[in-house]
């Protein structure tokens, strides 16, 4: 009975000795504080290559996708980060003359691409091309209602984006008039607005079959629009940044929310929830000039089903720092803000 007890004991030892073996083969140790080194590239590493300034390149988009063959490159700064969830698969770059939005399709972006640090972007063999009025970088598109796709193969992250040095975060530009803010020079730059206004009013298109037509306007979409909204349905009862899956869900369950009375919105038809990234607009101050301007938020960002501060809602003025943007839906112009995260939204004292 004491051998068999031992035998025992012994074998325990020896599996769990080989448990131990394996897996330290198998599951290396996180080092959360001594992230993996990588190269930190400087400008003698792009001395084949002609620099090119962010300003310059833009300048060369006339009308059509431009397919980059010269040997060029841009050096510029990190402005934008997606730890919030606000930006997807894309990132903003600047330097002292514009900025300008990179479409690398991988995500989680912030872990490799800190804010203030410079990145070197080699751009011969990837395109320059437009959407809705936003000049941007990404690869050749296939896609007639794309001029551009992301650069998510790792060969072409590798060969084309190259991480530099550190350095502090950029500083926001101080936009102090509404023609600041309908600049294409300022389109793509890091920003800050003061005196901004609830205005009260949104833009949402809501599906009732989200794996549906999204294109089918008559029979499967609902727009929430400003329109509306100035005929006495305001916000829509929507006082947040925007909405989760989590969050319609709940409107769907609730029999009380109506959506502020607007009788072309049928609960009944809703077939599931489904996230959705809503523009909430804000008027700038009379000094700078009194213009609509939307706060666009993904229904993915941390914040989505944030509400708006009270005092906002209630007309208090504010300021706004993050990335100035613009659609042109094609019949007026839109001009819109994304946050990085609500860190960029700030209630003077």
């Amino acid at each position: 009975m004491k051998r068999k007890s031992i035998n025992t004991i012994l074998l325990a030892a020896v599996t769990l000795l080989a448990f131990c073996a394996v897996s330290c083969d198998e599951f290396p140790p996180v080092k959360y504080d001594d992230p993996e080194p990588y190269e930190v590239y400087t400008d003698e590493d792009f001395s084949d290559c002609t620099l090119v300034t962010v300003k310059e390149l833009k300048d060369m988009y006339k009308s059509s996708p431009v397919n980059i063959t010269d040997n060029i490159y841009i050096k510029a700064q990190v402005i934008s980060s997606d730890q919030s969830g606000n930006l997807y698969r894309t990132m903003y770059l600047q330097d002292a003359t514009a900025g300008i939005e990179l479409k690398i399709g991988t995500r989680n972006l912030y872990n490799d691409y800190k804010l203030g640090q410079w990145v070197y972007v080699k751009l011969k063999d990837l395109t320059l091309g437009d959407y809705n009025g936003m000049v941007g970088i990404g690869y050749r598109s296939h896609d007639p209602e794309y001029e551009t796709s992301y650069i998510e193969n790792q060969y072409l992250i590798d060969t084309h984006i190259f991480r530099g040095a550190m350095d502090e975060p950029v500083e926001p530009l101080l936009l102090e008039s509404d023609e600041d803010i309908r600049d294409e020079g300022n389109f793509g730059k890091y920003v800050t607005i003061k005196g901004l206004t609830y205005s009260d009013k949104l833009f949402v298109i809501l599906y009732y079959d989200p794996d549906g037509d999204h294109q089918d306007y008559q029979g499967n979409c609902v727009f929430l629009d400003e329109e509306s909204g100035e005929q006495g349905y305001g916000n829509y009862g929507i006082d947040t940044w925007a909405i989760s899956e989590n969050a319609f869900q709940a409107m769907l369950d609730d029999p009380e929310f109506d959506f502020n009375g607007f009788p072309d919105v049928d609960k009944s038809r809703f077939t599931g929830p489904y996230s959705y990234t809503v523009s909430q607009y804000f008027r700038t101050s009379a000094q700078m000039g009194g213009m609509d301007l939307q706060i666009r938020t993904s229904g993915y960002a941390r914040f989505a089903d944030t509400e708006i501060d009270s005092r906002i809602l209630a007309g208090e003025p504010f300021d706004a720092t993050g990335i100035l943007t613009y659609y042109n839906s094609g019949s007026e112009p839109n001009y819109q803000f994304t946050l990085l995260d609500l860190s960029g939204i700030v209630i003077p004292e």
